[in-house]
């Protein structure tokens, strides 16, 4: 397949570097990003297969010109690194005219991980409403609702967890409780959730209650409650001990009454961690079929350590040791996006147990401040170089001031003439010029500063206060 790799100046010897195997056309611009078909109206390309263009130039009309040059021109990558990458693959894919090389593969990379993990989806223990637990399917997100002051957030709680890709709704049971109020809450959330359900009580009278209302899983049953199994209906049960083998003889109780038994061996907090890893293997070793829950959020609720991390690399020891629901919440503002988190991990494990190997390169990751790889980049400085400095001087926009603000995930823009809401800088920024609300350069490129560092704290789910720089703990110090 013959190929040709159109780039400008300044790209050139990174496109040489990393395109080996290909043709190379410069284009009298600098800047690759800025190439646009006309540069190449007068380029001979017969006898190419493929003309690769820089990822970057998705704006432009490349399907009229491939049809005009009868020859198949597609976008590359963003980056000249990922040229060695897509050439491998050029071959087998359908590149884009509108989507960038680099981000097309990641996707074709997702969609296969999901289609394989998906698959196994038919072999499973049980199912609790219309979700496989067990066997060799996917480990499910269990997300617990710990808190909620009534019904109306209630119904947000499910819909937030459900959006973030839960399997099954937990609603946390107060240790003091109203049994009326507690009635009309589950009712609430059974009529309300498009997922299977759970209660985690330890209360008899709120396993009642639950049952009756069709919950489809209870949490937990334990050697203070098992008269409550006599309860159960069709639901399946949770059962808690951090003794083995006092473990084995409820779940043998349970048996005779239940037929969905899932076993807690109980993952303890920071400092008994390990302890508690051991106990779960040794279960496993001794029953490598009942399904095991694995409570995530007992680890990442009780360390002020970012949640992504942990939950990752909680996800993949639970998928060593053959867990099959992932237990967690987001009680605390530092594990908000832990669901999501999970059901992520969730894949990545069971990607990584298909292919046998680590849980890396399949499209799909938990990376947010940090990056798999350091892209290569080259400056040319030129001649004239000066040293940034700033100036300390402030002059007042005769137009007014703007306070910013982040609320509910989205940036709060506020001038004394007009206020503008958004979820990114640019479109907040493009409005604010629409409407002429500034007039000084200076203020223009302050505007723009403050509006994506609140883009960012509302992306991060971090608090955003205006003129402070955005704090990211251990690599601000």
């Amino acid at each position: 397949m013959k190929i040709l790799l159109v780039t400008g100046r300044l790209a050139e010897e990174m496109v040489r570097k990393y395109g080996k195997g290909a043709d190379v056309y410069v284009c009298d611009i600098d800047v690759a990003a800025f190439i646009t078909p006309s540069l190449l109206e007068d380029v001979d390309l017969t006898g190419y297969d493929l003309v690769l263009v820089p990822g970057l130039t998705y704006t432009c009309d490349w399907g009229s010109f491939e049809k005009k040059k009868r020859v198949r021109v597609r976008l590359g990558p963003i980056h000249a690194y990922d040229l060695q990458h897509v050439l491998r693959i050029a071959g087998r894919i359908e590149l884009s005219h509108k989507i960038p090389a680099c981000r097309l593969i990641e996707s074709v990379k997702v969609e296969e991980v999901l289609k394989a993990v998906d698959a196994l989806e038919k072999d499973f223990r049980f199912r609790i409403g219309d979700v496989a637990v067990g066997g060799n399917s996917r480990m499910k997100v269990v997300a617990e609702i710990a808190r909620f002051s009534g019904k109306e957030d209630l119904k947000a709680m499910i819909d937030h967890y459900t959006e973030s890709g839960a399997d099954i709704i937990d609603i946390g049971v107060p240790l003091e409780f109203d049994t009326e109020w507690l009635s009309k809450m589950i009712k609430t959330a059974v009529d309300h959730s498009k997922l299977p359900l759970s209660v985690d009580t330890f209360s008899k009278k709120a396993i009642e209650i639950a049952v009756r209302h069709g919950v489809d899983m209870i949490m937990s049953v334990s050697r203070e409650n098992l008269d409550a199994l006599d309860l159960i209906e069709n639901q399946a049960v949770v059962v808690v001990d951090r003794d083995v083998e006092r473990l084995f003889k409820l779940l043998d109780i349970a048996g005779r009454k239940v037929e969905k038994v899932i076993a807690d061996p109980v993952l303890d907090p920071p400092l008994r961690v390990a302890e508690s890893i051991i106990r779960y293997a040794r279960f496993r070793e001794m029953d490598d079929v009942t399904p095991v829950l694995f409570g995530v959020g007992n680890v990442t609720e009780l360390a002020d350590a970012d949640s992504i991390g942990m939950n990752a690399v909680l996800a993949f020891i639970a998928e060593e040791l053959g867990c099959n629901l992932l237990f967690t919440t987001e009680a605390s503002v530092k594990t908000y996006g832990s669901v999501r988190e999970l059901k992520i991990a969730s894949y990545l494990a069971k990607a990584a147990k298909i292919r046998n190997s680590p849980p890396k390169d399949v499209g799909l990751s938990l990376l947010a401040l940090k990056e798999k790889m350091r892209y290569d980049t080259t400056v040319n400085l030129g001649e004239k170089v000066v040293r940034a400095e700033e100036s300390g001087e402030f002059v007042r926009d005769p137009l007014g001031d703007f306070i910013i603000q982040v609320a509910d995930g989205e940036i709060v823009c506020m001038h004394e003439k007009l206020t503008v809401v958004g979820k990114k800088a640019k479109e907040i920024a493009d409005t604010v010029l629409r409407y002429n609300l500034l007039s000084r350069l200076d203020h223009a490129a302050y505007l723009g500063r403050e509006l994506m560092k609140a883009e960012i704290a509302a992306l991060l789910r971090k608090s955003y206060i205006q003129d402070r720089d955005l704090n990211f703990g251990f690599y601000s110090k």
